[in-house]
């Protein structure tokens, strides 16, 4: 069995969260920037549901880890393909333009602890982002220059990991500003889940629906005029 494929002991999760004060911080402070941009938001999306839908931008960057060994789970090759099917998605549904955050691709110097190599989605991710593999991922999430402070414009930065429990990806939506993908999601057939993750982060809830984009296992592409609303919103999308 790979270390790709071997499943993840449930036992890590219930580990003494040791930076636990610091992560739930950072989460409720997340909380209130979306809280707040989305109140200043309001004005747009009266104009979107008239009809007035100017583009917006969403700015973007992937940051690839390396295994125990030094070895990067991913080659920045291999991206292009998911971040172009963001792009036309997002801006054919939302009108919303994908921005590569310069560099838009990186692979860390060093090899990434356990915690953050193997992460866990709602079987563990909220525990994990207030401990080891949070402070880890916060480290390397990418801010411009207000965003740290205001969470205007903030990026997302998507981390490539070795696994996501038995899923592709996940994300906290509005707790943080990162989300984290599965390594082995750019080498099959279904590039759309780092849109897909990238739509929860700005607050895009699953659907059964298996046209649109946010029903978990795709192909479906579709995001809906009230789902084009919450993204658009969002701190992560602005008009600058």
């Amino acid at each position: 069995m790979s270390k790709e494929d071997r499943p993840i002991d449930p036992k890590k999760i219930r580990k003494p969260m040791r930076h636990a004060p610091r992560g739930l911080l950072t989460q409720g402070v997340n909380i209130l920037k979306e809280t707040v941009h989305r109140l200043f938001g309001l004005p747009d999306i009266l104009g979107f549901s008239v009809g007035y839908r100017p583009m917006k931008k969403i700015r973007i960057r992937v940051v690839i880890l390396r295994d125990e060994e030094g070895t990067p789970l991913a080659e920045p090759h291999e991206v292009d393909h998911s971040w172009q099917v963001m792009a036309e998605i997002f801006r054919r549904e939302a009108q919303v333009e994908v921005v590569p955050l310069e560099p838009s691709v990186i692979i860390l110097p060093d090899p990434a602890p356990p915690e953050a190599l193997d992460v866990h989605c709602t079987d563990g991710a909220w525990q994990e982002d207030s401990d080891i593999a949070g402070q880890y991922f916060r480290r390397y999430t990418a801010h411009t220059r207000w965003s740290k402070w205001t969470g205007y414009a903030s990026p997302v930065t998507v981390f490539v990991v070795r696994t996501v429990s038995n899923i592709g990806g996940c994300s906290l939506g509005p707790l943080t500003e990162y989300v984290t993908l599965k390594s082995h999601m750019f080498r099959v057939k279904n590039p759309r889940v780092m849109a897909h993750e990238v739509g929860h982060a700005c607050f895009l809830t699953h659907t059964e629906d298996p046209e649109r984009l946010m029903f978990p296992k795709g192909p479906g592409e579709r995001i809906t005029k009230l789902e084009a609303i919450i993204m658009r919103n969002s701190r992560h999308v602005t008009y600058w």
